[in-house]
């Protein structure tokens, strides 16, 4: 395996399963609640992952930032060698300022928030605790202000599916360009509550392909995907769906299980008479068995076209920026003008790029930029050079 490979396999961790919220949706809603891997155990797992060649270190839970020993744990990721460190949360402790300052000393570069909508009301009903959206809104402000990267999955269900399109608005305007839409896996809680807060894809099929939309018009359709959904219901945006290509992810439990996700992801998938024609056979990694037994195949169709070209659409609204353009931006007000190496250099300073080390990346986001009106170019013996035409409006960092 090539080093460039093994930098973009990520290594995660659930810390624990305890957690300070009651989804309704939670898959781990049956799990040991009393599992939580120790000190030693983590650091261990750490430094053999980054011997093993990760570069990239997650980690979740249940949820991990209750747990005491978080700001030592993701210290010493840091201090193992990973540059890039990413914890999943509810965001619920994130509130705290001081946490949220302490967490970006210790080496967070990545916060994947939990969200299900952007109802304050709706959203505290579904994870049980009163408060919980407002506080997670205001550690989204807090980590934005300290220039960390922030992504957002949202959680399809009954309640919000129709929604979808607007809630993704929502988030835009509050300076969060990056999500992930989450089927529920019909596991735990979510099995139980199947009846009162399930959707099924045919239902849900539209709104997916209207929240895409929503994307393009914004100018960036490679930031959103779709997690345990078939291709089949993104028609005409397959690329879209999270497993056709390798998840290149070790997860361990903290029951120290190991577990490959390319290796296990279809164990408990299964695949409608339709599947058998489908242009994708092969890629598609079918739907959850659960799925299957609860709601049917009912609307799984083949695919007959290879459609994983992601569509380049760009509208008026020019407000909105990936974090590698708002990575790019904020090193172009460091130096006049710079080259692609040098920016690939500058980027090791500040955390808001998902893949500094990458110089298409660069490329990509400076040419998006120019289409936007914000950067320049110049091409000299062999080599572009960047510059900054005018700054970026908010958020506000």
């Amino acid at each position: 395996m090539t080093s460039e490979k093994k930098n973009l396999k990520c290594y995660e961790l659930i810390l624990n399963y305890n957690c300070n919220a009651k989804c309704a949706f939670c898959s781990q809603g049956s799990f040991d609640k009393t599992l939580n891997a120790d000190f030693d155990t983590i650091a261990r797992n750490i430094y053999s992952a980054y011997r093993a060649g990760y570069r990239r270190l997650g980690f979740t839970g249940g949820e991990p930032l209750i747990r005491p020993d978080i700001l030592k744990i993701v210290s010493l990721g840091r201090s193992v060698g990973f540059k890039f460190i990413r914890v999943q949360t509810n965001g619920i402790k994130l509130a705290d300022p001081d946490l949220c300052a302490a967490l970006v000393k210790a080496g967070l570069t990545f916060c994947k928030f939990s969200f299900t909508t952007d109802s304050a009301a709706a959203h505290d009903g579904l994870v049980g605790v009163p408060g919980a959206w407002r506080k997670a809104v205001k550690g989204i402000a807090n980590l934005r202000r300290l220039k960390i990267r922030i992504g957002t999955n949202i959680l399809v269900n009954k309640r919000n599916y129709r929604r979808l399109p607007e809630i993704i608005k929502s988030f835009l305007e509050k300076g969060i360009t990056n999500f992930v839409v989450i089927y529920p896996v019909y596991m735990g809680s979510m099995a139980a509550n199947a009846q009162k807060i399930g959707v099924s894809l045919p239902a849900s099929e539209k709104y997916f392909a209207a929240s895409a939309a929503v994307m393009e018009k914004a100018g960036l359709p490679e930031e959103i995907l779709f997690l345990n959904t078939p291709p089949c219901f993104l028609k005409g945006r397959e690329n879209l769906a999270i497993g056709l290509n390798l998840f290149n992810t070790v997860v361990t439990g903290p029951d120290g299980k190991r577990t490959d996700l390319d290796a296990t992801a279809d164990a408990a998938k299964v695949y409608s008479v339709a599947c058998g024609t489908c242009s994708l056979k092969g890629r598609c990694r079918g739907v959850d068995e659960n799925y299957a037994r609860i709601l049917g195949f009912k609307g799984f169709k083949p695919v007959k076209y290879d459609g994983l070209a992601i569509k380049e659409k760009m509208s008026g609204e020019r407000g909105f920026f990936s974090d590698n353009e708002r990575c790019l931006a904020e090193i172009l007000k460091i130096k006049k003008e710079v080259s692609t190496g040098e920016v690939l250099k500058l980027s090791k300073n500040i955390v808001l790029c998902r893949d500094c080390s990458d110089g298409n990346a660069v490329m990509n986001s400076a040419q998006k930029l120019m289409k936007k009106g914000y950067v320049a170019s110049r091409f000299l013996k062999g080599r572009f050079y960047w510059s900054l035409i005018k700054n970026l409006p908010g958020p506000d960092f």
